[in-house]
């Protein structure tokens, strides 16, 4: 069926063929007039004759198109998507990545700032030590200078004493050799 329909075809064309060979020339312009109502009817029975399918083709073309372009925007919009999604993720990780130095480097000023505390308390503790050690050293001079003052002072009482001793005793001796 188709073949005959493609055969009709081929026919109209012919004679449509035939209509502008024996259509007449202008004179200077080379263009050529027919009858326009001829042409059109043959025009007409060929539309008529094309294939359902033609015609199917024609929209199944036209919604090739459309889901083609409703793909596109589709797409453009998924890639869009995706961009700031990209985008969103690398302004995270270069937050993540300024967070991370800015992290570090209070860590790092922390440690100094406790190792500086910590040899502040060594060197405070160290002076504390040392004015300790002073005090005690001008302690132990004071009590061993008091202890020396102390000695000397009974020695001092001691002979005095023992000088008194001996005096009575002289005394005494001479009160016995004067009742002798």
């Amino acid at each position: 069926m188709e073949n005959a329909r493609c055969g009709e075809i081929v026919m109209l064309l012919d004679q449509l063929d035939e209509l502008i060979e024996e259509g007449k020339t202008g004179f200077l312009s080379g263009k050529i007039s027919i009858d326009r109502e001829q042409a059109l009817g043959i025009l007409g029975e060929i539309r008529l004759k094309l294939p359902t399918e033609l015609y199917q083709s024609e929209r199944i073309m036209e919604e090739r198109n459309k889901i083609l372009a409703d793909a596109r925007t589709e797409a453009q919009i998924i890639l869009d998507e995706a961009n700031a999604k990209l985008a969103s993720l690398i302004d995270q990780h270069e937050v993540t990545l300024y967070a991370r130095e800015k992290a570090q480097s209070i860590i790092a000023t922390a440690k100094e700032d406790a190792r500086q505390i910590h040899m502040g308390a060594v060197d405070y503790a160290e002076e504390l030590f040392r004015s300790s050690e002073k005090q005690l050293k001008d302690t132990l001079e004071s009590v061993h200078q008091d202890m020396q003052n102390f000695e000397y002072d009974i020695t001092n009482t001691l002979r005095t004493l023992y000088d008194n001793r001996q005096e009575l005793k002289q005394m005494a001796n001479q009160i016995n050799k004067n009742e002798d």
